[in-house]
């Protein structure tokens, strides 16, 4: 561990003084079996002295090994004290936000779910796998959980906290060093807890409030793209329905009868007609049911899902990397996921249809995932 905040610090110092603590208890013993043996052994034409301890030897004995564990006892409650305790703003930190003062720590809540972390920050805003804080600043991080119980540990900046389902719990902390830290998911919450990792970015006051305003703007954008898509499938439909109305009126002029098809040769027409629209049918109906199109499914993800996961998949704003997650390895699981949303994702269901849901999870899994 690489303490890089202070509750971190002590710990790390206290671990140290209990390393030492035991490297001594340890020396002295042995040191002390050492002399009595050098004293009391047998020599050639000697036999070896029974031991005997000096009066009042084990009371002394005691009193330094007692003496020992208080003082060891109450350095354990200084440092564990100071560890727990909640670390403070700086003047280099984040004292104030849009203009106004920042009272007390800045609360960011942080969502675990199998499996990937979710962070939202005060503004609205919100990002995938990477926390993204300002130095030297008082973090309130709340956790809470979708489904099983999940570990939050960064162990270079604080100490691991469980996200518990139904219940809120909290850690504070601070970082007085700028960088990117790794943690790793310490709790077994399925079959895939192994990758569910996080990032936590230290970055200046002003590149935060930088990153929560571009993360506002990104997801306003997608969201607006989102909405954009919708209207334009609803106008479609619309308009595809007035044209079917329209085209009611002479299709219905034209099934009266004339005369002219009631022979033989009007009925073979009329059955020639009848296997066309057979065919015709079961051509759309193989089309539709046929091998999804991941190279169709490119341009969906482009218009529909590039806002949020990046151009190529590898997270952007507030999405995150595809490559990370389970079920976007397999096209079952993805097309499921698109279809119903979840985990901060809204469902595309009704926004996209089935082939263009089919065709955007192939391109997921065969091009961004399979590469």
């Amino acid at each position: 561990m690489t303490p890089h905040s202070p509750g971190t610090g002590q710990i790390n110092t206290l671990i140290w003084i209990g390393f030492f603590a035991a490297l001594i208890v340890v020396l002295a013993i042995n040191l002390g079996l050492f002399g009595a043996i050098r004293r009391n052994r047998g020599e050639r034409g000697r036999v070896a002295t029974q031991p005997r301890g000096a009066v009042g030897l084990q009371w002394r004995v005691a009193g330094v090994l007692s003496g020992f564990a208080v003082l060891l006892f109450v350095l354990g409650i200084i440092f564990t004290s100071n560890a727990t305790s909640t670390p403070k703003t700086t003047e280099g930190g984040l004292t104030s936000y849009h203009g106004e003062k920042l009272e007390g720590p800045l609360v960011i809540k942080a969502t675990g779910q199998q499996w990937i972390w979710r962070y939202n920050y005060p503004n609205g805003s919100f990002s995938y796998y990477k926390l993204v804080i300002p130095v030297h600043t008082e973090i309130e991080l709340r956790l809470a959980s979708t489904d099983v119980i999940h570990t939050w540990s960064v162990p270079d900046l604080a100490p691991k906290v469980d996200a518990v389902p139904g219940k809120n719990t909290k850690i504070f902390f601070r970082a007085d060093t700028e960088g990117e830290f790794w943690g790793q998911s310490a709790t077994m919450s399925g079959q895939a807890y192994a990758p569910m990792r996080t990032a936590v970015e230290v970055v200046s006051p002003e590149r935060f409030e930088e990153f929560i305003t571009e993360q506002q703007k990104d997801i306003r954008k997608g969201n607006e793209g989102a909405e954009a898509i919708e209207k334009e499938k609803v106008a479609e439909e619309e308009q595809s329905a007035g044209g079917e109305t329209a085209e009611e009126g002479p299709a219905e002029e034209a099934e009266q009868p004339t005369g002219e098809g009631e022979g033989p040769e009007g009925a073979a027409a009329e059955e020639g007609g009848e296997e066309a629209s057979e065919e015709a049918e079961g051509e759309e109906s193989a089309a539709a049911g046929g091998a999804p199109d991941a190279e169709a499914g490119k341009e969906v993800f482009a218009t529909t899902c590039a806002a949020c996961h990046g151009e190529t998949g590898h997270g952007g704003a507030g999405g995150p990397d595809l490559t990370t997650m389970p079920k976007a390895q397999e096209q079952a699981s993805a097309e499921e996921q698109v279809t119903n949303g979840g985990g901060g994702m809204p469902p595309f269901k009704g926004t996209l249809s089935e082939e263009e849901i089919s065709n955007v999870a192939a391109y997921v899994v065969e091009d961004i995932v399979g590469k």
